[in-house]
């Protein structure tokens, strides 16, 4: 009788499943994802666009919380600062969003590293205060730099384009988010 997690070969050790069952719900997953459109309203297609993209931002969030144990109260200020960018890029810079997303990360780790190299040492309740500070920083300027973010009216991003499929309904939003989802969850 095997108890626990006995391997016989390097094969079965490096094996991501263990039985067919997991691979079967998986697929079954993929399916359900890939039809959902056809089925759902623009209402519930607009909820599920907005629960992929909390599950990128939970994703990110594990990294810290999930694998270190530490708290971050403010990451969703890092979440903010690349929305803001990319939107920013696409109408000031007039740059497509399949460019401006790689510069908005580049931006956002540079205002990661304003904050993670000052918290480098810190831990537990000092690291959620550190983060906390940069979330109340974020907001502010978000807020107050209407200049820039249009305050808190934010700002009208133009319909944006994939290999020349314009995403300009919820269903087209919603593939190219779990397509991004889907890959993330496998391999976070």
């Amino acid at each position: 009788m095997q108890c626990g997690g006995f391997r016989i070969s390097y094969r079965s050790d490096e094996r991501i499943f263990d039985t067919a069952v997991p691979i079967v719900g998986i697929v079954l997953v993929l399916a359900v994802l890939a039809v959902v459109p056809y089925y759902a309203t623009t209402y519930w297609l607009d909820v599920m666009n907005r629960i992929g993209i909390a599950i990128i931002g939970a994703l990110g969030l594990n990294i810290l919380v999930g694998y270190t144990g530490q708290i971050s109260i403010g990451h969703a200020a890092f979440l903010a600062v690349g929305a803001y960018a990319t939107a920013i890029l696409e109408i000031n810079a007039g740059l497509p969003f399949y460019v401006a997303i790689p510069l908005a990360a580049l931006i956002t780790a540079g205002f990661g590293l304003i904050f993670g190299i000052p918290s480098l040492r810190l831990k537990g309740l000092y690291l959620a205060i550190a983060t906390l500070a940069a979330h109340f920083i974020a907001t502010y300027g978000i807020i107050h730099w209407e200049r820039l973010t249009n305050g808190v009216l934010g700002l009208m991003v133009p319909t944006a384009t994939v290999f020349g499929i314009p995403l300009d309904s919820d269903a087209r939003v919603f593939y190219l988010i779990f397509a991004l989802v889907v890959p993330a969850t496998f391999f976070a």
